[in-house]
């Protein structure tokens, strides 16, 4: 009796065994099918627009380190860089970046107290509401964007932190030089230039009426371009969309170079994407691939951007005082599975604007408030195994030297707690290498008083998914 009994036990046991055995085989499956299903989308971008239903509205970002020599968007004349090069050019973009965007908040709240205390301040700060705090520079990513019937392409740096859509126009006045042709409106039969009395007009700075409207527009590096803003179509992908507004830019100055215009993807009445919200769905994503890799990343408009249904979804924050960037709450952080300790409201946005976490392509790296960050700073070191060395030589404040190839499974991860979505940084999104044996790592993030931001390198191998008509941010994890 005893030995049947063990009998039944046994095989019961056996049965359960192989029961969590098909669960686990079933749950990969799906796990795979999911990452394989947003992997085709996002490869055929086909996913089906309600308004467009043969034609994508699509571009491919490419990184500035990767822009070669032969390619349209390549410069006449590009050295390879050394990581450790890479890496002290991209943390000085980003760090002149976050600056710029920060004073410019700063003196935005400065402003509107005084405009409260004195009513005519008012009018005197009007102009300065037109200008973009971002550092124009030669962006992050650039894409090929075409304009006018038949389209004319052009190279444009891609940002999420500014709104104009704008290219360099015949005839120039004064232009930097460009990769390719400065767009000739006189030979699109679709151009068309817009008076002072146009609705998107009101919504740019004018200069004049005498000539139609006349705009100019300001980055916070004292970057510009004015010309007349008109209306024309544009082309991404095999998709195109009539009567959109941009900046026809007669005369223009700054950093803009290779690039021949910009293409603004904030908030604003005059980004591409607001714009496109009469005629297809108001969404955008993208899904940017490893620092290190030349391959190009996907720019999907529309239903179309939605290319996975197992997206974590965190609502956007309003800021009256910077609304054209794409603010989340960020609620708590964790690191190697700990919760970190930090003061209560480190990302919170006060009555003058400044404070919280924006998500933004032209950003390298991340950037916390410096509490927060210090916090995680501490909680890192900590869980390192491997010896710190300086950072100092790169402007990163945390280094190790692994010896030789680094093992990812031996780092400390990262989860940012968003409000409703928890967005899990592996190490890949963390660490990156400061020389090209890749045995020396830092932390690709640094403290900030004022402003806190979630930068490209964190973003890669996510797609990243900004619903307009919802008011949210979705994120995946996902190989891009």
């Amino acid at each position: 009796m005893g030995s049947g009994k063990g009998g039944v036990v046994l095989q019961f046991q056996l049965l359960v065994l192989l029961m969590l055995v098909v669960i686990a085989a079933a749950a990969d499956q799906r796990r795979y099918n999911s990452e394989s299903t947003v992997h085709e989308n996002l490869q055929a971008g086909t996913a089906g627009d309600r308004h467009l239903a043969s034609h994508v509205l699509r571009a491919e970002l490419v990184h500035r380190d990767h822009l070669p020599a032969s390619s349209p968007l390549g410069e006449s004349s590009s050295a390879p860089k050394s990581m450790g090069e890479r890496l002290v050019q991209a943390v000085k973009r980003s760090s002149k970046r976050k600056d710029s965007i920060l004073r410019s908040i700063q003196a935005r709240g400065s402003r509107s107290a005084a405009a409260a205390a004195k009513p005519e301040q008012q009018q005197l700060d009007a102009a300065a509401e037109y200008s973009v705090p971002v550092s124009a520079g030669n962006g992050e990513y650039l894409t090929q964007i075409a304009l006018g019937t038949p389209p004319q392409t052009f190279t444009a740096i891609v940002d999420t932190g500014s709104d104009l859509l704008w290219t360099q126009c015949l005839p120039c006045t004064s232009c930097y030089p460009q990769t390719g042709n400065a767009f000739n409106p006189s030979v699109s039969s679709t151009y068309r230039a817009l008076n002072c009395g146009n609705g998107l007009c009101q919504d740019i700075q004018v200069v004049s009426c005498g000539g139609g409207c006349e705009y100019e527009y300001g980055y916070g590096d004292g970057s510009t371009t004015n010309g007349n803003f008109a209306t024309d179509t544009v082309t991404l992908g095999s998709g195109s969309i009539p009567d959109i507004g941009f900046g026809c830019g007669h005369t223009n100055m700054g950093s803009f170079s290779p690039a021949g215009g910009l293409l603004g993807l904030g908030q604003g009445p005059l980004s591409l994407i607001s714009q496109l919200g009469n005629t297809v769905s108001k969404k955008f994503s993208y899904c940017l691939v490893n620092y290190n890799s030349p391959n190009t990343s996907p720019l999907i408009f529309g239903d179309a951007a939605v290319t996975s249904g197992g997206l974590a979804y965190t609502p956007l924050v309003p800021n009256a005082a910077n609304p054209t960037f794409y603010y989340i709450g960020l609620d708590g952080i964790s690191v190697a599975g700990t919760a970190v300790d930090y003061p209560d409201g480190s990302f919170a946005i006060d009555a003058a604007g400044t404070g919280g976490i924006i998500v933004d392509s032209g950003t390298t790296i991340t950037y916390l408030d410096t509490d927060a960050y210090n916090a995680v700073l501490t909680a890192i070191r900590a869980a390192l195994t491997y010896p710190l060395v300086s950072g100092s030589q790169y402007g990163l404040d945390l280094c190790f030297n692994t010896g030789g190839a680094v093992n990812a499974a031996t780092l400390p991860s990262i989860v940012l707690h968003f409000t409703n979505a928890d967005f899990t940084l592996a190490p890949e999104n963390l660490y990156i290498s400061a020389n090209d044996a890749g045995s020396v790592q830092c932390l690709a993030m640094a403290g900030s008083s004022g402003l806190s931001i979630l930068g490209n390198i964190q973003q890669q191998d996510h797609l990243i998914l900004f619903d307009g008509e919802a008011g949210q941010i979705g994120f995946q994890s996902v190989t891009c």
